[in-house]
């Protein structure tokens, strides 16, 4: 079961990560175009971190699983970015 939580996440991640790339290159652009003020700087920097997040995740839950943590685990660990893209979208929005 580890395995098809791994694979599941896997997918899950590389999925996120093409919006979570874009828009992580947009915020960067309307960062660049205020000139990395305060507040435009954090957002971009929020923003900049789910990519990264993507990528990181996967790597990590891998090492889980070869660990033997439990299948919970590995799930919850491939299932925080998009916990994160969620907070991101409430951030938008609110």
């Amino acid at each position: 079961m580890k395995r098809v939580w791994l694979w599941l996440g896997i997918i899950v991640n590389a999925l996120v990560f093409v919006p979570a790339a874009y828009m992580a290159a947009s915020a960067i652009n309307i960062a660049r175009a205020s000139d990395f003020n305060a507040p435009s700087a954090s957002i971009a920097g929020l923003f900049l971190a789910l990519p990264v997040f993507c990528i990181a995740v996967p790597f990590a839950a891998r090492r889980s699983v070869k660990r033997g943590r439990s299948s919970a685990h590995t799930a919850i660990l491939l299932l925080s970015p998009l916990v994160y893209a969620v907070f991101l979208v409430f951030l938008l929005v609110g």
